[in-house]
């Protein structure tokens, strides 16, 4: 185990130095394009003899989904971080459909979807543990994932750029199974052969602005939600990222808002040996972890305010990403279904041209 990890970090490592050796910001062409994430629509505890769609909060996604069709302009797509439904398959029925018969309304109108894997697609209510034929029959609905991720990851693990090449997207799946696991992490953990792979895509582009997508945190922010014990793939995931210049990481899982520069004064957590960090250039960990999944309200771990962090009971979020040439935009709105308010609760700003310390000046 510890030879495996050394050896992922080593690579990594020569990758990420071989990289900001060769590749120089903005050599592919300059472009706007916009896009959305969110993540976890599940519903609650359902009630007995749920149907399909009492499984996924339908209410709540059917809103943010109209508010998603009346930006101006509209996005090019938009990206969700996983946790569809309550369980992948209830009743001997999958859910993926029924989930992606919801999300029609965007796909009609010329939006084209993006799904990340989440733990609650690989459960079923009849059996415990994460199912090697949910993740299956996930692979065989979602056909719109690109295929271009390792061989048997096909739409679960996949990379793809804008039409101009100005911006790199890559999706990653930290519960990846070749045999049903009864006791799984529901944070997962990276394996080597998706990690290589991520190197090797991040090796041959020419993007200015870079983007991941993972259905968990690295960073938690919820006193009761800090996985045991801690995960150490995702710190050599960030050391790459970190090294590689990524704008930002993008997950969901835990159920609230919040947004955070990850820089030199956050340790890694957990540390690894030999030890990684400090971080230098300051990727953002955007953790939109509602669209309809029951709100977060416990004590935190971080400051609230430094954080950004938004935890409002039946407060439901979404993020829109607006890239500009060397600027992203990052507006997050919120929408609260007891009172159909909705509006901005966070915004910030990331410029390709400006050192990643200044970018923090921004906030």
């Amino acid at each position: 185990m510890i030879s495996s990890a050394k050896r992922i970090v080593s690579v990594l490592a020569l990758v990420a130095v071989i990289f900001s050796a060769v590749l120089l910001p903005g050599s592919a062409a300059a472009e706007t394009l916009r896009f959305v994430f969110l993540a976890d629509s599940r519903s609650g505890t359902p009630p007995d003899n749920p149907t399909l769609t009492d499984l996924i909060n339908t209410s709540a996604l059917n809103a943010i989904n109209a508010y998603i069709l009346a930006l101006s302009p509209r996005p090019k797509f938009v990206v969700f971080g996983g946790d569809m439904s309550y369980r992948g398959c209830w009743n001997d029925t999958y859910t993926f459909q029924t989930w992606k018969n919801v999300m029609s309304p965007l796909t009609v109108a010329g939006i084209k979807l993006y799904t990340a894997l989440g733990n609650h697609e690989l459960y079923n209510n009849k059996k415990d543990g994460f199912l090697l034929a949910n993740q299956q029959q996930y692979q065989q609905v979602f056909t719109d994932n690109p295929s271009n991720g390792p061989p048997g990851y096909e739409r679960l693990v996949y990379s793809f750029e804008s039409p101009g090449g100005d911006a790199f997207f890559a999706v990653l799946d930290p519960y990846f199974l070749t045999a049903d696991k009864s006791d799984p992490k529901t944070g997962g953990t990276f394996d080597t052969t998706q990690l290589m792979w991520l190197a090797d895509q991040v090796g041959q582009t020419k993007a200015t602005h870079k983007f991941l997508f993972n259905h968990a945190p690295y960073y938690y922010v919820k006193k009761d939600d800090i996985p045991t014990p801690a995960d150490t793939t995702y710190t050599y995931l960030w050391s790459f990222l970190d090294d590689t210049g990524f704008n930002i990481y993008f997950c969901g899982h835990t159920h609230l808002y919040s947004r955070k520069a990850i820089d030199k004064g956050i340790a890694p957590d957990p540390q690894t040996t030999p030890p990684l960090g400090p971080w230098q250039n300051n990727v953002v960990q955007l953790l939109n972890g509602t669209c309809g999944a029951p709100v977060d309200t416990a004590a935190l771990s971080v400051n609230a305010a430094t954080w950004h962090v938004s935890q409002a009971a039946n407060t439901y979020y979404f993020s829109v990403v607006d890239i500009n040439e060397a600027q992203v935009t990052v507006t997050s709105y919120s929408y609260n279904t007891d009172t159909a308010a909705y509006g901005v609760i966070d915004s910030f700003v990331i410029n390709a041209n400006i050192a990643p310390a200044m970018n923090l000046l921004m906030e």
